[in-house]
C-alpha cells in the first residue's frame, strides 16, 4: 500500500479550490491558503510567511523567503539530484523534481519550517525528456509528462515520500503536462505535437489512467497546446497554446470528464509583431482573472473571467526580463512571480485586486536560467 503523502491545497493558483487536496501546473504547489476573498484576492487568515522555490538549468533547487512587500531573500540551495530539474511538484511534506536530461524523477523530504530539502530517492519517469510533474489531488501518486516520447506515467508515493516504479502509457506527441481535475476522477495531457488534449479517467486508488470515451479534445491545427489550469468553480479550465500564442477557455462536463472549447483568443497585445510563443497559464485564486505568459513579447497577459467562463483581455504587463517560461501566483492572490529564463531573473509583482493587473513591487533576484517558480506556506 502506498501512503497518501500530504498535499495541502496544492496549486490553488491553478484554480483548483474545489478539492481538499489540489494540484498545480506551473505543476503542483503546496500552500495552506485558508479562505480567499473574491474582492481582494487575499485574506487576513492566509499564511503570513511563504517560501519560494526556483529551479531550471542551474545546479541547485533554490529557496527564498517571501517578505511582506513580496521581496525575495535567499534562504539556501539544495543540489539537484540530476541535471536540469526543470519542473517541481510540491506538497506539504515533499518536493518532486523531474530531470529532463536524465529521464528521472527525484523525491525530496521538505522541512515545513525552513523549506530545506533532503533527497529520499529517484525513479525513472517512464519516458524521455520529462517536462512536467504533478501530484494527484488525493496525494497518492506523482504524475509525469514526458515531452520527448509522449509517454505519461503515474508513480505511487511510498510511506516515506519516496517513489515507486512508474506505470506508463502513451498520450501523444510532445506531452507537455499532466493534471487531474478538481474531483480527481479525470486527468488531462496537452500534447503539443498532436494538437490535442488527451483525456483520461483516473483511478486514485490504483493510479491507473484509462482513455476516456472521447479520448482527445482537438485544438486548432498548429496551435501547440502546452499547459492547462482549472478555475475554482471546477467546471472551467484554460489552455495555453504555445505555437499559436492563444488561450482557450474550456468547459468540463463533470459527469463524463470531457472538455469542450468555449472560446480561443490571442495572448498577444493588439499589433504585436515578431516571434512569440506562449508558455504558462494560471488562474487567480479568486477565479476572477486568468494569466498567460508570452515568450518573445516578454509579457504577462491578463484576462477577466466572466460567469460563463469566457474571457476578456484586461492588459499586458512587461515581465522585466526575457523568455518568461514560468510564473506563479501565491495562494493569497497578492503576489505574482515571473521566472525569466532568458535573463536568469525572478521578478516579484503585486497584483491589483480590482483590475488583476500586476506591477513590479521589489527587486529581481538571480537564478540560473529559471524554468519554474512556486510559493508555499511555512510557519514562522
Amino acid at each position: 500500500m502506498h501512503h497518501r503523502w500530504a498535499v495541502t491545497a496544492v496549486a490553488l493558483a491553478m484554480g483548483c479550490g474545489a478539492s481538499p487536496a489540489t494540484v498545480h501546473d506551473a505543476g503542483a504547489i503546496a500552500v495552506d491558503a485558508g479562505a480567499i476573498t473574491g474582492d481582494a484576492g487575499r485574506d487576513a487568515g492566509a499564511p503570513a510567511h511563504q517560501i519560494a522555490y526556483v529551479s531550471g538549468n542551474g545546479p541547485d533547487i533554490l529557496r527564498f523567503d517571501v517578505g511582506q512587500n513580496g521581496a525575495l531573500s535567499p534562504l539556501g540551495a539544495t543540489p539537484a539530484f540530476a541535471a536540469n530539474p526543470s519542473f517541481l511538484a510540491i506538497t506539504a511534506s515533499a518536493v518532486y523534481a523531474v530531470s529532463e536530461a536524465t529521464g528521472r524523477v527525484g523525491a525530496y523530504a521538505r522541512s515545513q519550517d525552513s523549506g530545506a530539502l533532503t533527497l529520499i530517492n529517484d525513479a525513472s519517469s517512464g519516458g524521455a525528456g520529462p517536462a512536467h510533474v504533478a501530484v494527484d489531488r488525493g496525494g497518492g501518486y506523482v504524475l509525469v509528462a514526458n515531452y520527448s516520447d509522449g509517454a505519461v506515467s503515474t508513480l505511487a508515493i511510498r510511506s516515506d515520500g519516496g517513489l515507486a516504479a512508474p506505470r506508463t502509457i502513451q498520450a501523444g506527441k510532445n506531452a507537455h503536462m499532466i493534471v487531474t481535475d478538481p474531483s480527481n476522477r479525470y486527468a488531462f495531457v496537452p500534447c503539443l505535437g498532436d494538437n490535442y488534449v488527451a483525456q483520461y479517467r483516473f483511478d486514485a486508488a490504483t493510479g491507473q489512467l484509462t482513455p476516456n470515451a472521447t479520448p482527445h479534445l482537438a485544438t486548432a491545427a498548429g496551435a501547440g497546446p502546452r499547459h492547462l489550469a482549472f478555475a475554482p468553480d471546477g467546471v472551467h479550465a484554460y489552455l495555453i497554446n504555445e505555437i499559436a500564442s492563444t488561450l482557450s477557455a474550456l468547459a468540463l462536463d463533470t459527469a463524463t470528464g470531457q472538455l469542450r472549447e468555449l472560446q480561443t483568443v490571442s495572448t498577444r497585445a493588439a499589433g504585436a509583431t515578431g516571434t512569440n510563443t506562449g508558455a504558462e497559464v494560471w488562474v487567480h485564486p479568486s477565479g476572477r482573472f486568468v494569466y498567460a505568459s508570452n515568450r518573445g513579447d516578454n509579457t504577462i497577459a491578463v484576462f477577466a473571467i466572466a460567469g460563463d467562463g469566457r474571457i476578456t483581455p484586461v492588459g499586458q504587463a512587461q515581465t522585466g526580463g526575457q523568455t518568461p517560461r514560468s510564473f506563479a501566483i501565491d495562494a493569497t492572490g497578492a503576489w505574482l512571480y515571473v521566472a525569466n529564463q532568458g535573463t536568469s531573473t525572478v521578478v516579484p509583482f503585486a497584483i491589483d485586486p480590482r483590475t488583476g493587473m500586476p506591477s513590479p513591487t521589489a527587486s529581481a533576484v538571480t537564478a540560473t536560467s529559471p524554468e519554474f517558480v512556486a510559493l508555499v506556506a511555512a510557519p514562522r
